[in-house]
């Protein structure tokens, strides 16, 4: 991997999943959790027909909202939903959200194809940049997507770009489904992973989710990472920024 750029600490990329129609409520007090600065340089994880029942195109004004928003916009998937699946309803309480994660080339292609023009056509851009549901991908993906044109992907654990190092940069997520043992147990597991980032100033993604506006717990955690960064002085960098500094 290649070394770090001297000013590779001390920041993070604000980031929002599951834009999509039903969530249109949430935007802003997604937004209101990161401090100002951070608002306009959020990539914004846009899921063009959620759950294969919400096309984006038909939501004229949830369409305008997301284009006033700033930051970038990311491609999350078609659909975000492969359907319903028992596994999945055990664990985590409902579908099975890894989108792309079995799928062949061609279904790979076919949604890549759905999603981009739905974006498209409701952003008035072409997107640049895409991130799998539940960032399972398939072994198809990388090419489809660098055949289709896009910069690269989100990944857990960093940002990847076709034919260069992986950029690190890992994911603090919160959303970890409907099951509370699993809200529970993933609240406390979390504690070593943001010691750790902030000990280090380790840069991240600060990744959430509309469903975190639900749970009082999530919420307090969130709302204490954001404190302790701005009492530290860490700052906000934009998707595309952040590549640039990595790249120098």
């Amino acid at each position: 991997m290649t070394s770090p750029p001297p000013r590779w600490s001390g920041f993070y990329l604000p980031e929002i999943h599951d834009l999509a129609p039903p969530m249109a409520a949430a935007v802003d007090d997604l937004l209101a959790l990161f401090p100002t600065p951070a608002q306009r340089a959020v990539a914004h994880l846009i899921v063009p027909n959620w759950q294969g029942n919400w096309p984006l195109t038909e939501y004229a004004d949830f369409a305008a909202r997301l284009r006033q928003l700033g930051g970038t916009p990311v491609l999350h998937g078609w659909t975000h939903s492969l359907g319903p699946d028992l596994f999945n309803w055990l664990l985590y309480g409902h579908d099975n959200r890894s989108e792309f994660a079995r799928l062949g080339a061609e279904e790979t292609k076919a949604r890549l194809d759905l999603g981009m023009a739905a974006l498209t056509e409701a952003m008035g851009t072409a997107p640049r940049w895409f991130c799998a549901p539940r960032w399972q991908e398939n072994a198809s993906l990388a090419a489809a997507l660098a055949e289709k044109g896009l910069r690269g992907s989100l990944a857990g654990h960093g940002i990847r770009l076709w034919e260069a190092p992986l950029v690190p940069l890992p994911a603090l997520n919160f959303d970890e489904g409907a099951r509370r043992w699993r809200l529970a147990m993933g609240s406390v597991l979390r504690r070593g992973v943001i010691k750790r980032l902030l000990t280090r100033r380790t840069p991240f993604r600060m990744v959430l989710h509309p469903d975190d506006l639900t749970r009082p717990a999530t919420l307090r955690q969130i709302r204490a990472v954001m404190s302790d960064l701005s009492a530290e002085g860490w700052r906000p960098l934009g998707l595309d920024d952040t590549v640039a500094l990595w790249q120098g």
